[in-house]
């Protein structure tokens, strides 16, 4: 079956079959992959697979991984020395079409963005117990920064805080995180982690586009000084608590994600999936 890659601007073929597999290898927030890609002669278009369906939650959930999938398609077309020109949202009439993403002309890569796409392989969800070594202020700036790169907002629980978001998690009833690998769950709320929440400005599908970007070189950023990265959706889903979260952080911030990171165990690394299942051909044209 033909998967749909061709040479797209000055990249060849191969070029961007490894542009692709990068584009495609951010693990979901859930089992299914809801990013499909289609190249053009002159461009590589994201669309969002079944954008129209399910709750508020899940299609904020396809947003940030379609963001983090555009992320990452960035800078690896910058590995390729090219620049990445991005249009986000670029017809009205058609809004599963998420971005067009043109290879144009050529960039050197900066030292910081190449650091990102070597740590693009080793980003994993980590569900397993961190140590309680603390994350020094220096990285957590660069966390900071990275969110704020992608225009969103990272915002850090205090300790202080801790009891609030303790209580909006009980009133609203979150089911309890799935337990990892030596009984770590999704989300530890305890004093003295770096429990972080990312958000934007306003709670639309360009700001959940912008925050799965931040999303995305937040955890890359984290990856490559060494962190690991526990992502919780369940908080989210529950309207109330997003509610009581962003009055929590201040109520100028709608929480899109919230995640705990520091030092764990390494996890086994995911099968990369198949690009015919994600990249859009005239044998497999989007939607099917």
């Amino acid at each position: 079956m033909k998967t749909g890659v061709m040479p797209v601007g000055h990249l060849s073929a191969s070029q961007m079959r490894s542009v692709l597999l990068a584009a495609t290898a951010p693990p979901p927030l859930r089992s299914a992959r809801p990013w499909r890609f289609q190249c053009t002669p002159d461009a590589v278009e994201l669309y969002a697979d079944s954008l129209a369906t399910g709750s508020d939650g899940d299609q904020r959930e396809r947003m940030l991984d379609c963001g983090a999938a555009l992320l990452n398609l960035r800078l690896a077309i910058k590995a390729q020395g090219s620049h990445a020109d991005v249009r986000l949202f670029p017809a009205a009439d058609r809004p599963e079409l998420l971005a067009v993403v043109r290879p144009n002309g050529y960039e050197t890569i900066a030292p910081q963005d190449r650091e990102l796409v070597a740590a693009i392989a080793g980003r994993q969800s980590n569900r397993r117990p961190f140590t309680a070594a603390v994350v020094p202020s220096a990285v957590q700036r660069q966390l900071r920064r990275a969110a704020e790169v992608e225009r969103a907002w990272l915002a850090t629980i205090t300790a202080d805080q801790v009891p609030q978001l303790r209580e909006i998690m009980r009133r609203t009833e979150v089911p309890p995180a799935t337990p990892g690998p030596g009984g770590g769950t999704d989300l530890d709320v305890e004093p003295g982690r770096l429990v972080v929440v990312i958000g934007s400005l306003h709670d639309t599908a360009l700001g959940r586009l912008q925050a799965g970007q931040a999303l995305q070189r937040v955890l890359l950023t984290a990856t490559a000084a060494g962190l690991s990265a526990a992502l919780s959706a369940q908080a989210m889903a529950v309207p109330a608590t997003r509610r009581e979260l962003r009055q929590l952080l201040g109520g100028g911030l709608w929480p899109q994600i919230m995640l705990r990171l520091g030092h764990g165990a390494a996890v086994p690394a995911l099968a990369q999936p198949q690009l015919e299942d994600v990249v859009i051909s005239d044998e497999r044209p989007f939607g099917r």
